[in-house]
């Protein structure tokens, strides 16, 4: 299993650790790039156990055929994973991450 990362998205999560940071989610930086990279590990160790639904298509922009899995981190905040899954090489796309605060309601 191979998975890889739009650019985008390679950006959105380095920024991910500065936002959370800046924005006093978490009080130490150090704190918040595990959290990030915590989140990361999780979902390249998982994916391929999870059930991915398909996306609705308000999120075609991001893809042809995309799909998407759920991480709930903690009691607040949900993860989605948003990719196009190539199963000729075993390869997930990741094209888009979103979390319930910003996007959530638009997948109940």
């Amino acid at each position: 299993m191979r998975i890889i990362y739009t650019k985008t998205v390679t950006l959105y999560l380095r920024g991910l650790v500065k936002t959370l940071y800046q924005k006093d989610y978490f009080g130490f930086h150090e704190s918040a790039r595990k959290y990030v990279i915590s989140l990361i590990r999780n979902m390249e160790t998982t994916i391929h156990l999870k059930q991915k639904h398909y996306a609705p298509v308000r999120y075609a922009r991001y893809g042809k055929d995309l799909y998407y899995v759920v991480y709930p981190k903690n009691k607040r905040t949900t993860w989605y994973f948003f990719f196009t899954y190539h199963p000729e090489d075993d390869l997930y796309f990741i094209r888009y991450i979103t979390n319930n605060h910003v996007t959530g309601h638009l997948l109940v």
